[in-house]
């Protein structure tokens, strides 16, 4: 690919135990920066005296990746950009990783009474926005006020509910929002309503709630995501190997904390064998474990584990069909813009990581940048037309992990395909669009396979259709898509603000 004088790259190897957090960080900046037209002076200017951001400070927060809280915020207000657009998955990946850069200057709101009030009126509201959210979990985080335990426990049993249903900026400044009161001293709060939320009967979001508490781990959280590991729900088991894997990457746990899950996830991948839906993540998650937990559960399998979904090599040579594809997109999203070496990592590990970590971490990146647009319509173009099979269920998976909002959505040509894993990914399309389906077509869908069906509810629960009400009382549907569809009707549907 051609480079530009001013690319920012991540050099880390592409399987390598570490990547360059700064660097992504100064990429995602700069991108934006340039996409806006603004120079360094003018953003300076823009920022204003009391931020005191020269050119010379303001290059070596792109080109180093040095981390500042109060300089993204910056960025944010010169550029127009919405509360938290920048500064939620630069947080969000930087938590992740537990080897990532300190907060040089951590971002606080205006630390008055006033400031205060307005945050916790605006929850007040029938439908509060995601700023509001983030806003809120601010003032309660990074200053001295905050309310009590008690009057917070019902917001955030609110907040729980809608971060499911949130999608693009939405969703990515309520997972924030939550993580950030995660992680902090009502991180008990938070760990209560989330376990209350994931073991109601139909769960159908439990995902991004196990990815915010467990980015506090703790040994009890260990032993509850294995246990998860063996809920009778696929979904709330799939969102028990994430929870793992995330608190692998977070650390802070001794390896004594860790021995336990040893016999119990040895045992989930026994129960496993054959089953599609658990199998495949099971593995994955092994595969993100030390080769000494690896080694232990291994001694205790009774059943073959099948290996986790990989790109054909983990190089940048033109010879890696994989990453020449991952460069082809970002050769055509970026066009004459500078950006596309790290685009086309991060559309890499998208496409062909099997580390949950790096995937979500870089699904926040591109969602925040101003190729995210762009991004969305190569992803579905490689779902239906990409060079193996490989690619086009990364590409298909990759839309559950964006959370873009799409304007419109047509599932024919995705429900055209014999392959479940593209009829899913249609129906999340849709979901995401809020297109409800034909009531037949519905009723159709939802006998289907597991995943199939998982994904109809979720276009019909995003859209609110009402055929839910005829579905949760069918007596002739399996029970886990009666429940599934009276979760759907409790909770409502798409946020998209």
């Amino acid at each position: 690919m051609a480079r530009h004088a001013d690319e920012i790259d991540d050099p880390s190897p592409l399987a390598g135990a570490r990547i360059d957090v700064g660097a992504r960080i100064g990429w995602l900046l700069r991108t934006t920066r340039a996409a806006a037209g603004v120079p360094l002076r003018e953003l300076g200017r823009r920022a204003g005296d009391a931020a005191a951001l020269s050119p010379a400070t303001l290059s070596r927060v792109e080109t180093a990746g040095r981390r500042s809280g109060r300089v993204i915020a910056a960025y944010e207000r010169a550029l127009g950009l919405p509360y938290g657009h920048l500064r939620t998955p630069v947080d969000v990946l930087a938590r992740t990783f537990s080897y990532a850069p300190a907060d040089a200057e951590p971002f606080a709101p205006e630390p008055t009474l006033a400031g205060f009030s307005a945050a916790c009126a605006a929850l007040e509201v029938p439908a509060p926005s995601g700023h509001d959210w983030l806003r809120f979990a601010e003032y309660h985080t990074r200053t001295s006020f905050g309310l009590p335990a008690e009057t917070v426990r019902p917001l955030v049993v609110q907040l729980v509910d809608e971060v499911g249903r949130a999608a693009g900026l939405a969703y990515q400044l309520r997972y924030e929002a939550l993580a950030k009161l995660r992680c902090s001293a009502y991180d008990g709060l938070v760990a209560e309503v989330i376990r209350t939320a994931v073991g109601v009967e139909g769960m159908q979001r439990p995902a991004d709630l196990l990815s915010a508490v467990t980015e506090r781990p703790t040994p009890e959280l260990v032993t509850w995501c294995g246990e998860l590991l063996s809920d009778p729900s696929w979904q709330v088991a799939r969102a028990g190997c994430l929870g793992i894997q995330n608190m692998r990457s977070v650390g802070g746990l001794r390896r004594s904390d860790w021995l336990p899950l040893v016999p119990v996830f040895a045992a989930a991948c026994d129960a496993a064998y054959g089953d599609p839906l658990r199998q495949p993540i099971l593995s994955a998650t092994l595969a993100c474990c030390p080769p000494e937990f690896r080694a232990a559960v291994r001694e205790l399998l009774t059943e073959e584990l099948v290996e986790p979904r990989r790109a054909v090599a983990w190089n940048r040579s033109r010879r890696n069909r994989h990453f020449a594809h991952a460069s082809a997109l970002a050769g055509q999203v970026t066009g004459t813009s500078a950006g596309e070496t790290m685009l086309a990592r991060l559309l890499f590990e998208v496409l062909y990581d099997f580390r949950a970590t790096h995937v979500v971490t870089s699904s926040f990146l591109l969602a925040a940048s101003p190729f995210a647009d762009a991004v969305r319509e190569q992803l579905c173009t490689s779902a239906l037309e990409g060079p193996d099979e490989t690619t086009r269920h990364g590409a298909a998976y990759a839309f559950a992990n964006l959370m873009i909002p799409f304007e419109s959505a047509d599932p024919t040509p995705w429900l055209a395909s014999p392959d479940p894993v593209l009829r899913s990914a249609g129906l999340t399309i849709c979901g995401f669009a809020g297109v409800p389906l034909p009531g037949d077509l519905l009723r159709t869908l939802v006998t289907a396979d597991d995943a199939v069906a998982r994904d109809a509810l979720f276009a019909a629960g995003m859209s609110e259709q009402p055929e839910l009400a005829t579905l949760a009382s069918a007596r002739q549907l399996p029970a886990a898509v009666r429940a599934g569809a009276r979760w759907w009707q409790r909770a409502g549907g798409r946020i998209v603000r």
